[in-house]
């Protein structure tokens, strides 16, 4: 079956469940067991004590809506096992949290999340992992493996991540996957332990699959496009059954895990995200057109409007099936002039997340990355003048024509 078809038929049974088409939602906290036997068994399995046959115990570790929006999601990616969580950050932090400890080494890609950044450094360092990050771009590869050099004797017996977030939020910068798979491989030859995990949430799952050239795990914001409808805060693990299971037994143990009605909920989501991603791309191609012609744009920074001879550009075409739908642009001016355009938008919502079906837009320096310092932010080119712009499934011209008109008011 093609995907599109998977994740609308895969994962349940209506049979099973008295001839409902859709999945019911189970709103329950804890389930009855057949025998003694099987409740050792299965609560065993679940704290990752044992391994088995796995069953349903309590839902902080597992429920039916769980079983099935994680399925789906695993044959969308193509991969063996899928975890969700209760937000992006709640899997971030726990996918991390599986694989560090004090005296452990996180090298990431600079811009990250706002979120991100800030859970490395008020958390992670104060947990005692480095956290070291490279300018993400073309030159990324050769950037960390020379900071990997300049520490590979104190990287012996530690355990090391490589975070890529590709595109990057909010420059839409790439960076080059498979390098940095090759990395990794080459770490591991060494005696290295260390794993690649890359957030995928820019793209979604489908228009770049990042497991299929080889990172351990990919993680996503769930609430962005895999919810779609800016109504459910999720996130979501992907990768290898080994990997993943870690990864649960740390959901379980701290209780970052989603809720049933959330769950449903992106079960829902997911049979339209093709057409909802697919429309949100064909409108995001025709606005970053227009923006890249308007005289009061300073630059506009999308997939397809690199530069055709660039790293970028090749990167680009390399690993990704489609533009996505997440621009940022450079109003001519500073704060004022990108305030006065934002205060003036009436059709796009000027708001922070991405992904949904409505167009959203905000400011980076000031909202989704108003907590990285200056330099970092200097580094990532996150400047007073810089808005970001995530294009929903309404008529292209008629956000073409809100944009013009707040254009036209600075």
């Amino acid at each position: 079956m093609k995907k599109e078809t998977v994740v609308i038929s895969k994962g349940y049974d209506p049979l099973k469940y008295n001839g409902a088409v859709k999945p019911p939602i189970f709103l329950t906290s804890t389930y009855k067991f057949k025998s003694a036997e099987e409740g050792e068994s299965f609560i065993r399995v679940a704290l990752g004590l044992d391994k088995g046959e796995s069953g349903f115990v309590y839902s902080r570790f597992s429920n039916p809506n769980f079983d099935i929006v994680e399925e789906r999601l695993s044959l969308l990616e193509g991969a063996e096992a899928t975890a969700i969580f209760s937000s992006g950050m709640a899997a971030i932090t726990s996918t991390l949290l599986a694989f560090v400890k004090n005296g452990d080494y996180i090298f990431y890609t600079n811009p990250v999340y706002g979120g991100t950044e800030f859970l490395f450094k008020e958390f992670f360092e104060k947990m005692g992992v480095s956290t070291i990050h490279v300018r993400a771009g073309s030159d990324t590869p050769r950037l960390m493996e020379d900071k990997i050099s300049s520490l590979k004797a104190k990287l012996k017996g530690k355990s090391v991540i490589l975070y890529i977030e590709t595109p990057a939020n909010p420059n839409n910068v790439m960076v080059d996957i498979e390098a940095i798979v090759k990395i990794r491989d080459k770490l591991l030859k060494e005696g290295i332990s260390v794993k690649v995990i890359a957030d995928n949430t820019f793209m979604g799952p489908i228009f770049q699959s990042p497991l299929e050239q080889k990172v351990d795990i990919v993680l996503y914001s769930a609430t962005k496009f895999i919810g779609g409808h800016s109504d459910v805060i999720s996130g979501a693990a992907l990768g290898s059954k080994e990997d993943i299971s870690k990864v649960k037994g740390i959901r379980g143990m701290i209780g970052t895990n989603g809720n049933p009605f959330d769950a449903w909920l992106m079960t829902r989501s997911l049979e339209t995200i093709h057409i909802r991603m697919q429309r949100q791309m064909e409108n995001a191609v025709k606005i970053a057109d227009f923006l890249s012609r308007h005289p009061k744009v300073e630059r506009v920074i999308y997939p397809e409007l690199y530069d055709k001879k660039s790293e970028q550009y090749k990167i680009y075409k390399k690993q990704c099936k489609g533009p996505g739908s997440l621009l940022s642009f450079y109003i001519k001016g500073g704060k004022k002039e990108a305030f006065r355009f934002l205060n003036n938008v009436k059709l796009c919502k000027l708001a922070v997340s991405l992904g949904g079906t409505e167009s959203l837009i905000e400011h980076p320096k000031a909202m989704t990355h108003s907590e990285v310092d200056k330099e970092t932010l200097k580094d990532a080119e996150i400047t007073d003048n810089m808005i970001r712009l995530s294009v929903g499934i309404e008529n292209f011209e008629d956000i073409i024509n809100d944009l013009k008109s707040a254009l036209d008011k600075i």
